[in-house]
């Protein structure tokens, strides 16, 4: 991954992070597969008891595909603040 990537840190229901890693599996792009294994690495660091699940995403995992995930799934996008 290139040097100096802003991270953005996404909270979200455990569930919802399992869905959006399955929404970019069903989709099967190369580079949608490779960020569902980033984010399922950081989501097995945390457990579904956890209410909220804080991952950090590249501008490019969140650009690319967070975003495109959210919109298929209707996920509202997060309060800033």
């Amino acid at each position: 991954s290139r040097q100096g990537d802003r991270m953005r840190t996404i909270a979200l229901p455990w569930e919802t992070w399992r869905a959006i890693i399955a929404t970019l599996r069903e989709q099967a792009l190369p580079y949608m597969l490779e960020h569902a294994d980033q984010l399922e690495q950081q989501l097995e660091r945390h457990g579904p008891d956890e209410p909220v699940v804080r991952l950090s995403l590249t501008d490019d995992v969140f650009l690319r595909s967070y975003t495109w995930a959210r919109v298929q799934l209707g996920i509202p996008l997060p309060v800033e603040g």
